[in-house]
């Protein structure tokens, strides 16, 4: 029985990394036994993944991953300049690009902390509580945590690039920057240094297609707007009561609608006449026949009602809401 510890001992010892006083001292700290009985059942229901590599395997991995580390990891960074107009997302990229001998320290690191820590996760046992292995367990999910974070913030700048060539406004560089993050994350996860590739190579595919799927939905959704304006335009003459419709309120509603209407160009005002049927256009013109009378695409046709309209919904004002209602001689507008 001390033969088999001691072999198990030996064994942890060959795989722990370098420590400090303080995580050493920290690993001596005993958690309590309610928290380490309910950390221990947290770990044993997770599994930790990781890309696996053979150095893995091999009784002397610390000792070889280390010997990976390259020199220019004890230089002080040079700061990185920003390209312009990306002041905004500025300190996303000031982190240097990692070199290919850097890459490959770091991704086989990170891998190799979370191979260590699902090893001795599956080592846990409710019946025998371990105090010093939770703790290794737990620091070497952070430190794998930290490195990850590391290359992620080292390739932001392939997330603000791509943002760049698709974006055509600041705010959209931004919400394109964000959905790019998410899979540069997963691609970090998933990436196998060891063959050969760049990691740039790798995760641009999945970055730029979150992004494209992004612009489409962003598309669909405007479209969809399009639509539903469409016809609540369509049902404005058709909610006037019959011929029993007061003149007054009637006047009021066509004085509410050209007021609205003279905020817009002569161009936008008749393009809304005509597909709404408003001043003795014939109501509800098409796309098309729209388009043969100016000589615009339907595209543009398209664009101009949906430009117009949000221009009208914005002159639009509290009371002429209220007129409109009286108009109608109902509640629902």
């Amino acid at each position: 029985m001390a033969h088999r510890l001691r072999r198990m001992r030996s064994s942890r010892d060959q795989c722990a990394l370098p420590d400090s006083e303080a995580s050493v001292k920290l690993r001596q700290e005993l958690i309590p036994r309610g928290t380490l009985i309910e950390r221990t059942r947290e770990l044993m229901e997770l599994t930790i993944d990781f890309v696996h590599h053979p150095l893995f395997e091999l009784a002397d991995a610390t000792k070889r991953i280390q010997a990976l580390r390259p020199g220019s990891l004890d230089v002080p960074p040079e700061a990185t300049q920003v390209g312009s107009g990306v002041a905004f997302v500025s300190g996303m990229v000031k982190t240097p690009l990692l070199t290919p001998e850097e890459e490959r320290y770091w991704f086989t690191l990170m891998n190799y902390l979370k191979f260590r820590a699902e090893r001795n996760r599956r080592l846990l046992d409710l019946s025998r509580l371990n105090n010093s292995l939770i703790k290794r367990i737990d620091a070497d999910l952070n430190e794998a945590r930290r490195v990850r974070n590391h290359i992620v913030e080292s390739n932001l700048r392939l997330v603000v690039a791509l943002a760049r060539k698709f974006s055509d406004s600041l705010e959209q560089l931004s919400e394109l920057t964000s959905e790019g993050t998410t899979p540069l994350i997963r691609s970090v996860e998933l990436f196998d240094v060891s063959l050969g590739y760049r990691f740039s190579t790798y995760s641009t595919w999945g970055v730029r297609n979150q992004m494209l799927r992004y612009l489409k939905r962003v598309r669909s959704t405007r479209l969809r707007s399009v639509t539903e304006d469409d016809l609540r335009f369509e049902n404005l003459p058709d909610q006037r009561t019959c011929e029993k419709t007061d003149e007054l309120a009637n006047q009021l509603r066509v004085t509410v609608v050209n007021r609205l209407l003279a905020s817009l160009s002569e161009r936008e005002k008749f393009v809304i006449q005509a597909r709404f049927g408003l001043d003795g256009h014939s109501r509800g013109q098409t796309l098309e026949a729209i388009s043969k009378q100016i000589g615009l695409s339907k595209e543009r046709v398209r664009q101009i009602i949906f430009s117009s309209v949000s221009k009208l919904r914005s002159e639009m004002q509290l009371e002429d809401f209220a007129s409109l209602d009286s108009a109608h001689g109902s509640d629902d507008f």
